[in-house]
């Protein structure tokens, strides 16, 4: 099982799974700090899908492990995306309430334009500010107040140039096609992070062999 955590959090948000996993012998747990987070490093970089999807597959290769069982949390769903579309290894997902940008041809100028922006609002020196105004609309109504905490004390510690570039390339649309991923795909979303009416069958129509669940009160949070 290889975890991937979210937009400015680290691999200390998947200390449940630790714990539920951590006694089978016949699992393989890998939990990684993406470059740019927790104990990484963070260089002055392009932070692109495929920069991340290259830094996984390289903790992966060091390893010996070409399958896995990927689950990522928000930015981590689209990192592990890649690293399945692009790097060879084999296995699963798990999604956890994670980013999508539809790009399919029909999308309206207000849509790009609304996405393009919420991809340049990480630019400026409020970056820290605009991270913590974002971690407060993840929170669900009955989110617990030390979730809310733990994001508040890791998120907006990120690097201006960590959040700016991570988010400006997150949402360019060469990153996004319509290609499938034949593996079994679980889907955890929630209601709260502002579903589409029609979630589901976008999920249907990139995951062929799909499980979904869609909560409605839980926050972003969900594993933890």
């Amino acid at each position: 099982l290889c975890f991937a955590h979210g937009f400015g959090c680290d691999l200390s948000t998947w200390e449940k799974q630790f714990e539920a996993f951590r006694d089978d012998t016949d699992l393989q747990l890998v939990f990684i700090d993406l470059p740019g987070y927790g104990q990484s490093d963070k260089p002055h970089v392009e932070y692109t899908l495929d920069f991340y999807a290259h830094a996984v597959d390289k903790v992966l290769n060091a390893h010996d492990i070409t399958s896995a069982v990927f689950i990522g949390h928000s930015l981590g769903t689209p990192v592990c995306r890649q690293t399945l579309m692009t790097t060879g290894h084999t296995g699963g997902l798990v999604d956890v309430d994670g980013v999508y940008c539809f790009y399919d041809g029909n999308e309206s100028l207000e849509y790009v334009e609304a996405v393009q922006q919420f991809g340049h609002a990480f630019d400026g020196n409020d970056c820290r500010e605009v991270i913590t105004s974002f971690v407060s609309s993840l929170k669900g109504k009955y989110t617990p107040q030390d979730i809310t905490d733990y994001a508040m004390s890791v998120m907006p510690e990120t690097p201006q140039y960590v959040a700016s570039s991570t988010m400006q390339n997150l949402v360019d649309k060469r990153w996004w096609n319509t290609s499938t991923i034949t593996d079994p795909v679980m889907v955890i979303c929630t209601q709260n992070s502002g579903l589409d009416p029609d979630n589901k069958e976008k999920m249907q129509a990139l995951y062929p062999n799909l499980d979904y669940t869609e909560l409605t009160t839980c926050g972003h949070f969900i594993h933890m």
